[in-house]
């Protein structure tokens, strides 16, 4: 869609030391308490908040897998797949999600989600409609609107740095 490429092209994507207040992490590790996460390996634009999470039961992220993303145990160490996106070397899949965190270029405050444009994970959600999916950004990527398509996948809770939003 033509409109989120001119939105991709006209964000800001820096996070240089973007800082999470101890009051959202708080309320963001209570909702994921006793599940089972999938958290992503941050790339440099991209909120990293991993080494703040604690309460979950298991801790899984994702893989390329023959251009699907899939599910898999959170071990080291890891590689650069071809989208450049770090991965587990040798992945251990998994299928069981309580709770998806995940990144994005931007978000609107009622879940919609705006992301590198590959669809990959639209596509893996999917099979997980009943996971909670949790959006992690800056407050400067909340945007009033975000054209969807038939195959976006709302969010539930968007956070940013010090609010965050129940959709």
């Amino acid at each position: 869609m033509n409109e989120k490429k001119i939105l991709r092209s006209n964000l800001n994507i820096q996070n240089e030391n973007l800082k999470y207040t101890e009051d959202n992490i708080s309320k963001l590790n209570h909702l994921i308490k006793n599940k089972i996460i999938c958290v992503y390996i941050p790339l440099k634009s991209e909120i990293d908040i991993n080494d703040k999470l604690f309460g979950y039961q298991k801790i899984l992220t994702t893989y390329l897998d023959n251009k699907t993303l899939k599910i898999c145990k959170y071990k080291k160490p890891f590689k650069k797949n071809k989208l450049n996106v770090f991965e587990p070397e040798n992945p251990t899949a998994e299928s069981e999600v309580d709770v998806f965190l995940i990144p994005g270029l931007a978000f609107t405050v009622d879940g919609k989600r705006l992301g590198r444009g590959g669809g990959f994970y639209d596509q893996m959600l999917k099979f997980y409609p009943k996971s909670l999916k949790i959006g992690l950004t800056s407050n400067d990527r909340i945007l009033k609107n975000i054209p969807t398509e038939d195959h976006d996948i709302f969010i539930n809770y968007v956070f940013t740095n010090d609010k965050y939003y129940k959709s």
